[in-house]
């Protein structure tokens, strides 16, 4: 799809989903393969986090400060659809962001929440792995905001400094006992990296994981004489400067045992048939209504604690009666009737239908699965006998 667009690109060794761009003909979120969520553009470095932490098949991660869900995401692909992560973004509208990003890609096995991350209320021990990217000075974003080192000079990063350290505090509480944490920032201040990794250390009781040497990426010597950690200055035209450390919490203690709960009205299995969505997704959870709204309950979301707020992907519109209207990037591909779309041409005509043009059809059914090549775009609407695509 990329390729027919204009679009080439080399894979990346140190991750297997990466790839650096080589040609960018138009802007790259404009392709057909971002706008149905396909493909994420993320800064290399910033990739490193995930790849640090690296959780297991099927694991459950928190990712504590997420939008706009880049890592998020990337987690989400590594656990893989039985696995689960959890992002939790403080601000409204950056989980606004969160939560449209995460819809956009289909990743039906994640969830968002809006705690301040040092306050994030899950029983102590309830974690496997977590993610903790937190608010940082950002030095090494330098390229993309030249003044930065100007407005977060050394002695006003002291509150974010402190702000960090109530994080790690409560990604400690939060961890089973041999959990893992993975910190890491953007900035290439020492107070903000090599010495939150010796607070956990010597506060926290926290071991310090050595990471493996990444030939793909120019690493710095670490401060302080702290070994395994990744440490990068940002370098005009290839990275940003970046920070991570692997901790992990030590064995002993009890982990927390979750009670397994309902969320929302599960649908019925025959609107989700009558919806054309394929029953394997219920093998990981349920197509639940709350209240308006229709979201996807992963079966790990089903322990959290009775009065823990969160929220599923979105999936749609719910009424009275079961009555459900999905949103069109819905890619559940069940028993609707499809549309086919081919190569170039294909292309062509998916572009007319989200700019606005309709095609006819012969189709008797409100909605039918939209195909390129094989691969299950989205939702068409069918209005006297036209084929339309429609974000409402």
């Amino acid at each position: 799809m990329l390729s027919l667009q204009g679009f080439s690109w080399e894979e990346e060794d140190f991750f297997s989903s990466a790839c650096r761009l080589l040609e960018e003909p138009f802007s790259l979120g404009a392709s057909i393969a971002g706008f149905f969520g396909f493909i994420y553009i993320q800064d290399r470095a910033s990739m490193l986090p995930p790849v640090a932490l690296m959780p297991d098949r099927g694991a459950f991660v928190l990712d504590m400060c997420a939008s706009p869900g880049s890592k998020t995401g990337q987690l989400a692909h590594i656990v893989g659809e039985e696995g689960f992560v959890l992002g939790n973004e403080v601000s409204p509208p950056r989980l606004a962001t969160l939560r449209r990003n995460l819809q956009q890609m289909g990743l039906f096995q994640t969830a968002s929440c809006c705690f301040e991350g040092q306050h994030i209320p899950l029983p102590g021990g309830f974690c496997d792995f977590i993610q903790l990217d937190p608010p940082c000075s950002g030095w090494g974003t330098v390229e993309k905001n030249p003044r930065v080192m100007e407005i977060w000079k050394e002695e006003k990063t002291l509150p974010l400094v402190s702000l960090q350290r109530e994080l790690l505090k409560n990604a400690e509480r939060l961890l089973k006992p041999g959990g893992v944490l993975v910190y890491s920032t953007c900035t290439t201040n020492l107070e903000e990296n090599e010495a939150q990794v010796k607070f956990a250390q010597e506060e926290l009781g926290l071991t310090l994981e050595k990471l493996s040497p990444l030939p793909e990426f120019v690493m710095d010597e670490p401060m302080l004489g702290m070994d395994g950690v990744w440490r990068l200055s940002p370098r005009i035209g290839d990275t940003q400067g970046f920070f991570v450390a692997r901790l992990r919490k030590k064995n002993g203690g009890e982990s927390f045992i979750p009670e397994e709960r309902q969320w929302g009205e599960p649908l019925a299995r025959k609107y989700v048939q009558e919806l054309g969505i394929a029953e394997n997704y219920l093998e990981y959870g349920d197509i639940a209504v709350f209240k308006e709204s229709l979201h996807f309950v992963h079966r790990q979301a089903k322990f959290f604690p009775q009065n823990f707020a969160w929220q599923g992907m979105y999936m749609g519109k719910a009424g009275k009666s079961n009555e459900v209207q999905l949103s069109p990037r819905v890619r559940m591909a069940g028993d609707l009737p499809m549309t086919h779309f081919e190569g170039k041409d294909g292309l062509e005509k998916i572009k007319g239908l989200l700019s606005g043009q309709s095609f006819s059809c012969d189709f008797k059914e409100k909605n039918v699965l939209m195909a390129w090549n094989g691969l299950v775009l989205g939702r068409l609407k069918v209005k006297n006998k036209r084929l339309i695509w429609s974000e409402r």
